[in-house]
C-alpha cells in the first residue's frame, strides 16, 4: 500500500477470520510484528478488503492498546501508541521491553529501546 500507511492485520490462530486495518507504514516489522501479532499483509488480494476501523477492533476485544516509553541514546524519552492481538496479552510486556522501534519516515523515536509498557483503558461508547 503506497503512502503513509501499511495495510495490517491481526494473526490469530484461534480464528480464521482476518481482520485488516491501517498502521504507520514500517511500524509492524521484526520483532515488533511478533510481539504484537500484527503483521504487514503483503498479498495482492489482501488490498481488496474492506478495513476495520480500530476503535471498532478494541471494542469487540480482538485488538488492544497499549502505550510504551522508549528511551534513544542521547537519553531523550517518547511515548510510542501501539496496537496488539487480545491473544498478545500475556506476552507482550517481555516481547516489547528492550526491542527498538522500529524505523518509520518522520519519526523521532525511531531506533529508540522500549523501556516501560502500559494498557490503556478501553475505548467506550459515547451515545
Amino acid at each position: 500500500m503506497a503512502g503513509l500507511y501499511d495495510l495490517v492485520h491481526i494473526v490469530d490462530a484461534d480464528t480464521i477470520q482476518k481482520y485488516y486495518f491501517r498502521a504507520a507504514k514500517g511500524f509492524y516489522t521484526g520483532a515488533i510484528a511478533t510481539a504484537t501479532g500484527v503483521v504487514v499483509s503483503t498479498a495482492e488480494d489482501d488490498l481488496k478488503r474492506p478495513l476495520t476501523p480500530v476503535f471498532e477492533l478494541i471494542r469487540s476485544g480482538v485488538l488492544k492498546s497499549a502505550q510504551a516509553t522508549a528511551v534513544n541514546g542521547a537519553g531523550k524519552r517518547f511515548r510510542v501508541k501501539l496496537h496488539y492481538a487480545s491473544t498478545k496479552s500475556a506476552t507482550i510486556e517481555a516481547a516489547i521491553l528492550g526491542a527498538s522501534v522500529p524505523t518509520v519516515a518522520g519519526k523521532a523515536s525511531s531506533g529508540a529501546t522500549f523501556n516501560n509498557f502500559g494498557t490503556e483503558t478501553r475505548i467506550t461508547s459515547r451515545s
